[in-house]
């Protein structure tokens, strides 16, 4: 069952956490396993909209933007993404929301702090979300996943969501935000190791004060 993956990963992802960092910013490093391989791609506007935020939209087929934001910068990013490929967009929203004492990880008794001790020791940490099924995703081929890195990983806030869905056939691209860490998959790509065909492109850090600019040379690039 892909949940049991979630305490070994947690486990792989600890043993490499050096820094941290709760703001929404940038990403560049990455891994994969299994049956899983590197690619990626997008489709509509805000949760399910297909509103563009740029102005010059270029519709990209079978392909959604799913994220957590922590502080506002990885939505901001996502927003971008979405709003450029013409595509479909979903927040990740936890049943018990963040608050911003939650997010100072300078406090050792703050809610994520404690949450990464708890991953450190080997339990597994498992964020409900309000909502993980998204009606576009079954005809997704590309998805665009995004959160902010938390102790040099995409924050583990949205390994509910891959946990709970099937990716098989599907090319994941992920994104992350942060002030200055970079990140691995580790605590990502088991969650799927039992899904066929899945892709994973390596990983896209961008800084908190991305421009959407950047943001949209970068999808390009992808020639997805």
């Amino acid at each position: 069952m892909k949940k049991a993956f979630l305490t070994v990963a947690a486990l792989i992802g600890a043993i490499s956490l050096v820094g941290c960092s709760t703001n929404d910013s940038s990403i560049s490093n990455g891994g994969d396993s299994g049956n899983q391989t590197d690619s990626g791609n997008p489709n509509t506007g805000n949760n399910g909209d297909s509103s563009n935020t740029d102005g010059s939209e270029e519709k990209a087929g079978n392909a959604i933007v799913v994220y957590f934001s922590a502080t506002g910068n990885t939505e901001r990013v996502a927003q971008t993404i979405a709003g450029h490929i013409d595509s479909a967009i979903y927040e990740l929203e936890p049943v018990d929301p963040y608050t911003s004492a939650d997010l100072n990880y300078g406090n050792q008794s703050s809610r994520v702090v404690e949450e990464h001790n708890r991953i450190l020791a080997g339990e597994d940490v498992n964020i409900e979300l309000v909502d993980v099924d998204f009606e576009e995703f079954a005809d997704a081929d590309y998805v665009f996943l995004g959160a902010p890195v938390w102790w040099q990983e995409l924050s583990w806030v949205i390994e509910d969501f891959v946990a709970s869905n099937d990716f098989s056939n599907k090319t994941i691209i992920p994104f992350g935000t942060s002030a200055s860490s970079g990140y691995t998959l580790g605590n990502l790509t088991p969650l799927t190791e039992d899904d066929e065909n899945v892709t994973w492109l390596d990983p896209q850090r961008f800084r908190s004060s991305v421009s959407d600019n950047d943001v949209i040379e970068w999808v390009d690039g992808l020639e997805i």
